[in-house]
């Protein structure tokens, strides 16, 4: 189920009163399925190079191609003073905070607020609403904006795909969702369920593929860009990774 229904109106907000809720920043937007996600416009004609990830972007002058991505720890950018809680709707600020450090990227992956299969399930549908409204606000101000798909298990899959354009590129992070079998498995489930959902032009994968993706990749014959983690490359003396 698709709405295009606003949720708020923030110019009928009281004098005085803050949006603590972040209404703001789907303002306009549509809204996906039982959950109420928000959609990130799509992007196009978008060349990806690298990706930097956002704790390494302050002061940090763009080359041509270069991506933003949070696949690093949650504290790195949430918080207080993170890209959730620091951004705010007035109008002396929406170009300050971190936003700035921003400027001259050529797209930026939403943010990666972490799911763990044994989160709250609220928690899980939050932190997916989360990510989504900060693409949507970051693509409304005009910045090209590349959703990021984390899920648990399939009960998540309603809300984890929601807010997807078909044919969209999306990102997926898998570090650390290959160590174990389960961990594969889930990973390997969810991936597919994504193709099924979204049939996205473009996968971007920070991180390794396991085997068991890669015969999914090939299978399904979907187009993906792979980055090394920074700790891979590292290793591989390219700190930013490799496009494939």
């Amino acid at each position: 189920m698709e709405t295009n229904c606003l949720k708020t109106n923030i110019s009928r907000i009281r004098k005085g009163c803050k949006d603590n809720f972040h209404a703001f920043m789907v303002n306009g937007a549509r809204f996906d399925g039982y959950y109420d996600i928000p959609y990130i416009s799509k992007v196009s004609n978008v060349e990806i190079k690298k990706l930097i990830s956002y704790d390494k972007t302050y002061n940090h002058i763009y080359e041509d191609g270069e991506v933003v991505h949070f696949y690093i720890d949650d504290q790195k950018f949430d918080g207080p003073k993170g890209i959730w809680s620091g951004i705010t709707n007035n109008e002396a600020y929406k170009r300050g905070f971190n936003l700035a450090r921003f400027d001259g990227a050529t797209a930026i992956i939403a943010p990666d607020f972490s799911l763990y299969l044994d989160m709250p399930r609220c928690m899980q549908i939050w932190n997916v609403y989360r990510s989504r409204s900060v693409g949507c606000y970051l693509s409304r101000l005009g910045f090209n904006v590349i959703p990021n798909v984390r899920w648990t298990d399939e009960s998540s899959y309603d809300f984890a795909f929601a807010g997807l354009y078909n044919g969209q590129t999306v990102a997926v992070g898998t570090l650390g969702c290959s160590k174990e079998k389960t961990d594969k498995v889930l990973l390997v489930n969810g991936f597919i369920e994504l193709i099924r959902r979204v049939k996205p032009n473009n996968i971007i994968i920070y991180g390794p593929i396991c085997n068991e993706l890669k015969y999914v990749i090939e299978r399904y014959e979907v187009n993906i860009l792979q980055f090394d983690s920074d700790t891979q490359a590292f290793f591989r003396g390219n700190i930013y990774g490799n496009e494939v």
